[in-house]
C-alpha cells in the first residue's frame, strides 16, 4: 500500500501521454486486454492498486482498461502466480490463470457500459503540466501522499475492520463437509470482504485445499479475495456512483461462482495439494513491513491533523 501511494502519485506527475493513448486504442475488447498486460507485472494487493486506478482515471484512461487493469492486477500478479505453482499444483494454478484473466476481460467489458451511461468515464486532467522534473517529482509525491490517501485510506480502515470479523469463519474444518454445491458461492462470498491480496490468499487455497474444500470453491476465494473488498466499492462509489460499485460486487461475485463450478467441472477429483502451505508461508514476513507500518501510520495521522477526525472519515460516513 505504501509503495502504491508513491507509485500512484508518479503515475499522476509523470504518466506519459503517449501511454493513454497506448491504452486507449482500439475496441473496448482491445483496451481490456492492454489494461490486463499493463498490471500483470505489478506486485500490488487489492488495496494498494486503487491508488493507482484513480491516478489513471484522472489521466483519462478509458473505463475498459481500467477496470482491466484494477481487476487483473491484484489477480494475476506475477509473485502469485509462482507461489501458486508449489503450493497449490500445476493444474490448480493454471486454472487460477484462466479464471482471473476471463473475470478481468468479462467483467471490464461489462461494467465500462455502466460507468459510461452513468457519465463517470473518465476525462483529462485539467492540472497544469509542472516543466522542472524536480517540481513534478515533488508535486507527485504531495498528491500521492495527501490527495491519494486522503480518499482511500478511510476506506481501508473500514474495509480492514469488516475483515478482521470475517476471517475466523474460514477457518473452521466444518466448512469442507459442505456439499460442493453450496461451498462455491459461501466461498465466493466470503472472499468478498476478506481482506488478502493473491499471494496471502495462496497458502489460505491451499490449507483449504487440504481440509478437503472442492477446487471449485477454492477458485471462487482466490477470485474475490483479491478483487473485491470495501475499500474497492467506496473507492468505485466515489469517482463513478453507488450504482457502479453495486454492479461491480454482484457481477464479480456471480461470475467467480460460475467459473468455480466450472473449475469444479473440469477439477474435482483430480487436484492434490504438493506439500504443506503453513511450512512454506513460514518465515516470509520482513521488517520493511514494520517499517512501511510506521509510515503509514504516519500519513494517516498527517490527513487526520489536515482535515480533522470528522473531515477525514467524512467519504465513507456521508451516505448514513
Amino acid at each position: 500500500l505504501g509503495i502504491a501511494y508513491v507509485l500512484g502519485g508518479l503515475l499522476h506527475g509523470f504518466f506519459p501521454r503517449g501511454a493513454v493513448a497506448w491504452l486507449s486504442g482500439g475496441s473496448q475488447t482491445t483496451q481490456s486486454l492492454k489494461g490486463v498486460a499493463f498490471g500483470l507485472p505489478l506486485p500490488i494487493c487489492s488495496c494498494g492498486v486503487l491508488p493507482l486506478y484513480q491516478s489513471l482515471v484522472q489521466k483519462g484512461v478509458p473505463p475498459a482498461a481500467g477496470l482491466a487493469f484494477l481487476i487483473a492486477t491484484p489477480e494475476l500478479g506475477l509473485d502469485a502466480v509462482l507461489l501458486s505453482i508449489p503450493l497449490l499444483g500445476n493444474e490448480m494454478a493454471g486454472a487460477r490463470v484462466i479464471t482471473a484473466f476471463v473475470l478481468a476481460l468479462v467483467a471490464s467489458l461489462v461494467l465500462a457500459r455502466a460507468i459510461q451511461h452513468h457519465g463517470g468515464a473518465p476525462g483529462r486532467n485539467d492540472e497544469e503540466e509542472v516543466d522542472s522534473f524536480f517540481d513534478r517529482l515533488q508535486h507527485s509525491l504531495i498528491y500521492g501522499t495527501t490527495s491519494l490517501v486522503d480518499n482511500t485510506m478511510p476506506w481501508v480502515l473500514v474495509g480492514l475492520a469488516v475483515a478482521a470479523a470475517v476471517e475466523p469463519i474460514m477457518g473452521h474444518s466444518w466448512l469442507s463437509t459442505l456439499p460442493s454445491l453450496y461451498q462455491v458461492p459461501l466461498f465466493a462470498l466470503l472472499g468478498i470482504p476478506v481482506y488478502v491480496c493473491a499471494s496471502g490468499a495462496t497458502p489460505i487455497a491451499a490449507v483449504a485445499l487440504m481440509q478437503g474444500l472442492s477446487p471449485g470453491a477454492v477458485i471462487a476465494f482466490l477470485l474475490t479475495g483479491p478483487a473485491t473488498n470495501v475499500t474497492t466499492f467506496g473507492v468505485l462509489r466515489d469517482l463513478h456512483g453507488k450504482n457502479v460499485a453495486i454492479q461491480f460486487a454482484l457481477f464479480i461475485g456471480a461470475a467467480s461462482i460460475g467459473l468455480g463450478y466450472a473449475v469444479n467441472g473440469f477439477l474435482e477429483s483430480t487436484v492434490s495439494v504438493p506439500c504443506d502451505p503453513h511450512h512454506t508461508h513460514a518465515g516470509m514476513e520482513f521488517s520493511v513491513e514494520k517499517v512501511a507500518a510506521v509510515l503509514l501510520l504516519g500519513l494517516l495521522a498527517f490527513g487526520v491533523l489536515r482535515k480533522g477526525l470528522r473531515g477525514f472519515f467524512l467519504k465513507v460516513a456521508k451516505p448514513h
